[in-house]
């Protein structure tokens, strides 16, 4: 059985949409120090994390490329657990 590429579903674009985009404003914040908060872009992490949770359980969509949102939003949940515990 061969697993796909890409997702199918919409919600499943919408989750690699999403984990690109936190991707990308995150290497733009660490390089030019752009002025966008933090918080802001780990959401869009983590709407892509959710969403593409969602489109694996509800619409049975697979794909080669899910792993991204859900590393990216491992990461960041990670990332969150830590500052929680270890506050600086």
């Amino acid at each position: 059985m061969k697993m796909p590429f890409l997702p199918k579903s919409i919600l499943g674009k919408w989750s690699i949409g999403l984990s690109i985009s936190f991707i990308i404003l995150i290497w733009l914040k660490i390089q030019f120090e752009i002025h966008v908060m933090t918080f802001l872009i780990a959401a869009l992490g983590l709407a892509g994390f959710f969403t593409s949770i969602v489109s694996i359980i509800k619409n049975k969509d697979r794909g080669v490329l899910y792993f991204i949102p859900i590393l990216v939003g491992l990461i960041i949940i990670w990332w969150i657990a830590g500052e929680m515990i270890y506050p600086h």
